[in-house]
């Protein structure tokens, strides 16, 4: 009688093993493979060495990065193990002594007291979230039986990691280490270890930035499991106790934040984007950038560009002086490059022969047909070397060069190279002062041309393995031309580490019409650095030139640039180079164009201001109109100034004068010089009425 109610225990528990069995088979049947088919990740743009400069969150709005055993911490792995699932490496994703011991525990005590979910458990939980519920734990159970069949243990646990929750919306260990620890997750301390081992437990009640007390007592509970563990000593769980809890999430890393955000749309789906970048040569030109956004007038920011002369990579890349100020990639906007074209227009008449450094020029006031361009500073030196021209930014002689290059055949080169420079109709002979449009990134590149002996590569932004192909921007002998007759920059006082021979920094300034865009381009032997400087909105600005707004931006920046060349001196010479004084020249090479003061002298003078048939506005007050500057070039000096027939007064040797008109009219302007030769202009003088 006694083995009655033996034999129903069991027939009853064979029962429920058969239903608990048939009703795993079903769910095995019925429920959806428990492997993710693609978990969305955080974007990282991270630099050259990895280091990341710009996390982007997933589009459901987490930091979640996807985590590696090789690359984490192998003692919080084992710590980690030995808190959650001590059997993790050998259970088949259910722990059956587990639940047993768990089973047991809530019998003996009426309430539970331990759980039996395994890290494969809860990865299936974190996969797909259900009700903590027992037809939930079945269906977890079913699972991770499933889970483990199809994914290694390895796999299995760097999902885990991935995905385990640790506050707010912070998924991961790597997620998590960055924004509580400011350090990637190759490394913890006990304090550390213990505190990311307790947070997915409870992730929101846990949360050291918003409740520390409480964060404290759960990584007070996983140091002591871990001390009786013998995974640390009783020393070590004692200093760990009393390490601060950390007090606040760091900041989203946010260096570069307008390459970032092109290259995250460029490289859609992409969740590792690497680029050209230095990490900490982006962080030193981000704090220079800072601290000269403070320094500039309100409205305007600038822009800036390093880039490695031997790869064509760009190092470092800041798309305005402040994103919060301008949220646009400035180093792409298209803007007037004022003078920092004429080097290449040099170039492009050292390449074709008709002009030396030591050739000269004649800078004196002439117009081009109807274009009738003057020197920045309203100056004129005479005949003048094409070396001291350009180093000046003379424009006068570079519009001169550009007339007999053409146009036209700088546009073609360029574009050649791939280079667009943006006009309406066609640039003409304004292209030399900056009549079209270009960008930074453009020039830079230009400029790194120059560094290497006229040899053109298209920048890089990704870090690519294989090279890109050389074009020509110009010959070596002309490249090295131009890089002998730019200014060099010099050191200030305070930073010395741009002097040295082999570091010699070449540069060229820019101005734009109306003060709009002040630009600076330098390169050494190592790096190419572009400045620019303006308002985003490309509106006028006030004093703002390349010499005083961009320049100081270039050495700085060079100065805080290591310097990694082996050579010293200068480079040799390439072949042809004419290393000569003006003495020495060929003949054809004296004279530009064939001009000599003799020939020039002997040509009739030439009223080019005012222009023929224009009207001109002299108001500045009702009663004391303005001054009317009149220019002219050529002839023999001395000058008779006539106006309607009238001396304006005794001669002079100067081609400039000024006259104060008498009234609103047609006037009539004569030039005569001493042979007899005459020049003669009619303009309107009108004056518009002064409000009292």
């Amino acid at each position: 009688m006694a083995s009655k109610p033996v034999w129903r225990v069991l027939h009853v528990t064979c029962i429920g093993l058969t239903l608990l069995l048939g009703a795993c088979w079903f769910l095995d049947r019925i429920l959806p493979s428990p492997v993710p088919e693609e978990v969305a990740w955080s974007t990282r743009v991270v630099d050259r060495q990895g280091e990341i400069l710009r996390l982007f969150t997933t589009d459901d709005g987490f930091w979640r990065l996807p985590a590696r055993l090789q690359k984490t911490d192998p003692e919080f792995i084992d710590q980690l193990l030995a808190y959650e699932d001590k059997r993790f490496w050998t259970h088949p994703g259910v722990d059956l002594l587990a639940v047993a011991r768990a089973t047991l525990q809530t019998l003996a005590s009426g309430r539970v007291v331990s759980g039996a979910s395994t890290l494969t458990m809860q990865t299936v939980r974190l996969l797909e979230p259900r009700p903590r519920t027992i037809a939930g734990k079945l269906v977890e159970m079913v699972q991770a039986l499933r889970l483990e069949r199809s994914l290694s243990k390895q796999a299995i646990l760097e999902l885990y990691l991935s995905l385990a929750p640790y506050g707010g919306n912070i998924q991961g260990i790597e997620a998590a280490s960055h924004f509580y620890f400011h350090a990637a997750a190759t490394h913890f301390t006990p304090s550390q270890a213990a505190l990311l081992i307790s947070l997915p437990q409870s992730p929101e009640s846990r949360r050291p930035d918003l409740h520390p007390l409480r964060a404290k007592r759960a990584r007070q509970g996983v140091l002591h499991r871990l001390r009786d563990s013998g995974l640390l000593s009783t020393e070590d769980a004692q200093l760990a106790a009393l390490q601060p809890i950390p007090a606040k999430r760091y900041p989203a890393p946010f260096s570069a934040p307008q390459l970032s955000q092109s290259l995250r749309r460029e490289y859609a789906g992409n969740h590792r984007i690497t680029t050209t970048l230095n990490y900490k040569l982006q962080k030193k030109a981000e704090a220079i950038a800072a601290q000269v956004q403070q320094e500039l007038p309100s409205g305007k920011t600038l822009a800036l560009l390093v880039v490695d002369n031997q790869t064509r990579q760009i190092l470092v890349h800041v798309g305005s002086g402040d994103f919060q100020t301008s949220q646009l990639d400035l180093t792409r906007a298209i803007r007037s490059p004022g003078s920092t074209l004429k080097p290449f227009i040099y170039g492009l008449a050292f390449e074709q022969g008709r002009l030396h450094p030591e050739t000269r020029i004649l800078d004196r006031p002439r117009r081009f047909d109807a274009y009738g361009p003057a020197n920045f500073d309203g100056n004129y030196h005479g005949w003048i070397s094409a070396r001291q021209a350009l180093q000046q930014s003379l424009n006068i002689p570079a519009v001169q060069v550009l007339e007999h290059v053409g146009p036209q055949r700088l546009l073609s080169r360029f574009s050649q190279l791939g280079v667009a420079l943006h006009y309406q109709k066609y640039p003409g002979l304004s292209l030399a002062l900056g009549g079209v449009g270009c960008s930074l990134q453009d020039l830079v590149a230009l400029y790194s041309g120059l560094a290497n002996n006229g040899d053109y590569q298209a920048l890089q932004t990704i870090l690519k393995r294989e090279p890109t192909k050389n074009e020509k921007l110009l010959s070596p002998l002309a490249a090295w031309y131009v890089d002998a007759s730019l200014p060099t920059l010099p050191a200030s006082a305070n930073q010395p580490g741009i002097g040295g021979r082999s570091n010699t920094v070449r540069f060229k300034t820019g101005t734009s019409y109306g003060f709009r865009d002040a630009w600076a381009v330098g390169y050494n032997r190592d790096y190419t650095v572009g400045i620019w400087v303006g308002r985003p909105d490309g509106g006028y600005g006030k004093e703002t030139t390349g010499a005083n707004t961009a320049v100081p931006v270039l050495r700085r920046v060079f100065a805080s640039l290591p310097q990694t060349s082996s050579l010293d001196g200068d480079a040799a010479p390439p072949p042809g180079v004419l290393l000569v004084d003006y003495d020495q020249l060929p003949a054809h090479l004296q004279w530009f164009a064939g001009e000599q003061p003799d020939t020039f002298a002997a040509r009739k003078p030439k009223i080019y201001f005012p222009v023929d048939g224009s009207t001109l506005d002299l108001t500045e007050t009702a009663k004391n109109p303005a001054d009317l500057a009149l220019k002219s070039y050529g002839g023999t000096p001395p000058f008779y100034w006539l106006i309607n027939g009238r001396p304006l007064g005794p001669a002079t040797s100067d081609s400039v004068a000024a006259y104060t008109p008498q009234g609103p009219g047609q006037t009539q302007i004569t030039l005569i010089d001493s042979k007899g030769k005459r020049d003669s202009v009619a303009v309107w003088l009108e004056t518009r009425p002064v409000d009292n």
